[in-house]
């Protein structure tokens, strides 16, 4: 997905509570995403929206800013 700058990024979870948040093309770390359980789910939306799913069931809105 693109950040608000339009800068290509990679957000990838595993089976941790934890998602990271990556620059393309280095693959530099760029941040995290926090959740109570595993994160299942990962999807963009419109105007820097995406979206994330838990393995408890709780789905977050999440915006760039």
């Amino acid at each position: 997905m693109l950040d608000t700058q339009g800068k290509p990024i990679l957000l990838c979870s595993n089976n941790s509570n934890t998602s990271h948040i990556y620059d393309l093309p280095s693959f530099s770390e760029r941040g995290k995403i926090f959740s109570k359980e595993e994160i299942r789910s990962i999807q963009t939306g419109p105007n820097g929206l995406f979206f994330t799913g838990d393995g408890s069931g709780e789905l977050k809105v999440w915006k760039w800013s």
